[in-house]
């Protein structure tokens, strides 16, 4: 069950990180940075392999969202996402690998105290495109300038939308990989800015422990 929540957190997190990754402009946190061998463009085709970005959480605990690169797993050239969460002194490493073709996921690995298990997730799952953009419904509040803890100053779009779960308020920069810089759910934080870079990325599960890993399932 535990494995369970982190791949829904992990398909929460990919989802809420496509908003903004659209065209170049001021939406698009990707940049046009050019990575390892990718020709520039939007979405991961212009991220830099190496990227990274560092949140504080609401509940205290520390997500470090990473851009290893292209790989390839059984055939399909991927891009590599990996998610390093540090709560209470104890780390879980998850990767997300969508086919660099369609944007779909196609694997998903998680590493808890050294053991590594995967799920191979069928080419019908519907993983948000990195051709998304700010959803139409949202509203522009306007431009705010946010410092992480480390100095960093960003400059960064503010926009209000009401969903489910209440009014969310997104903070998105194209100074930032990944895009995000603050998240807020009827004003209170969910998450801000800790600190990012665009070069540095540590890959925490290895290409041949996801390849060799355990097989699981998600339950019905």
């Amino acid at each position: 069950m535990k494995t369970f929540c982190s791949f829904s957190v992990v398909l929460i997190l990919v989802a809420f990180l496509f908003v903004g990754c659209s065209s170049k402009d001021d939406n698009n946190p990707a940049g046009s940075n050019n990575n390892n061998g990718n020709s520039s463009g939007t979405g991961f085709a212009s991220m830099k392999a190496g990227s990274w970005a560092e949140y504080l959480l609401s509940d205290g605990s520390h997500q470090k969202l990473e851009y290893i690169g292209v790989d390839n797993y059984k055939g399909t050239d991927c891009y590599v996402l990996e998610f390093d969460m540090t709560s209470n002194g104890e780390s879980t490493y998850t990767q997300m690998w969508l086919d660099k073709s369609s944007n779909k996921a196609i694997l998903y690995v998680i590493k808890m105290a050294g053991i590594v298990t995967k799920m191979d997730i069928p080419q019908t799952q519907d993983i948000p495109s990195s051709s998304g953009n700010v959803p139409a419904s949202s509203v522009k509040l306007g431009n705010e300038t946010y410092t992480t803890p480390t100095g960093k100053k960003i400059d960064a779009i503010a926009y209000k939308s009401t969903t489910a779960a209440g009014e969310t308020e997104l903070w998105i920069s194209t100074q930032v990989p990944f895009g995000s810089v603050k998240t807020l759910l009827n004003g209170k934080s969910q998450s801000e800015l800790y600190d990012f870079g665009t070069s540095g990325a540590v890959r925490n599960i290895s290409k041949q422990e996801a390849e060799n890993a355990q097989s699981f399932g998600i339950p019905q």
